[in-house]
């Protein structure tokens, strides 16, 4: 039996920033989850991350019985979409990250998690925070072969090399998402967020603000006032996922 899952999810243009170019999507039943984090200035970064969620809400239907094949689609579908209208409008960049997770229906032990660029999932079970994904940027390639000392410099976000992506949905043909299956047990909590959340609450941050507000609405709102406070320099979208405990 599928186990239940309780939502919250945020998608905001942030204190600095004039456009909300990040896009959400959460499917009806609560099994498929979206953040893609637009890029392209204006309403071309927003269109870029809209579609990558339209692409997987087209597929969401199609996901339980083919669930890679209908994901994967949608990222090929939208990465086609996305640089099709770059390049009829002229555009140098326009492009999106793209992360989807997806709740095996026959498998309540299970979720699947595929992502392009800088958007991360992170469990959290017991009270630790842990990252499900890891970042297709420069910094980060740099991070995995860098000393201590100069991976904490590296993953400072006044460094330039933080935010560059090498993957990105728009950015070449064919887009390379990765994938990752992840054990759920009940109780789990999961947290799926654009850059602009990470950017601004590190995992240790985001594990205080869970052991002081255990409730879903706690949670999200505290995530939320969180980001504004840190000043929202850019766009902040994110789902939180409570799956149900044992009876």
């Amino acid at each position: 039996m599928k186990r239940k899952l309780f939502v919250r999810s945020v998608s905001e243009t942030g204190l600095v920033r004039k456009d909300n170019q990040d896009s959400i999507f959460v499917s009806a039943d609560n099994t498929v989850f979206c953040v893609a984090d637009g890029m392209g200035g204006g309403s071309d970064g927003a269109l870029a991350g809209r579609i990558v969620c339209e692409e997987v809400e087209s597929a969401s239907a199609a996901i339980s019985s083919g669930l890679r094949e209908a994901v994967d689609r949608a990222i090929e579908n939208a990465n086609r979409r996305v640089r099709d209208h770059a390049i009829r409008q002229g555009f140098r960049q326009m492009g999106s990250t793209a992360l989807v997770l997806v709740f095996d229906p026959e498998d309540d032990t299970r979720v699947s998690i595929c992502h392009v660029g800088d958007s991360r999932v992170y469990r959290i079970r017991d009270g630790r925070v842990e990252l499900m994904t890891s970042d297709h940027t420069i910094g980060n390639q740099l991070v995995r072969l860098a000393n201590a000392e100069t991976a904490k410099k590296l993953r400072s976000r006044a460094n330039p090399l933080s935010h560059i992506l090498t993957r990105a949905i728009g950015s070449k043909d064919p887009v390379e998402p990765e994938w990752r299956d992840v054990d759920v047990r009940a109780g789990d909590w999961f947290l799926a967020c654009s850059d602009g959340v990470h950017d601004v609450l590190d995992e240790e941050r985001i594990q205080e603000i869970f052991a002081g507000e255990k409730t879903l609405d706690g949670f999200s709102d505290r995530l939320r006032t969180e980001v504004l406070g840190a000043g929202a320099p850019d766009n902040f979208s994110y789902i939180v996922i409570k799956t149900a405990e044992d009876a």
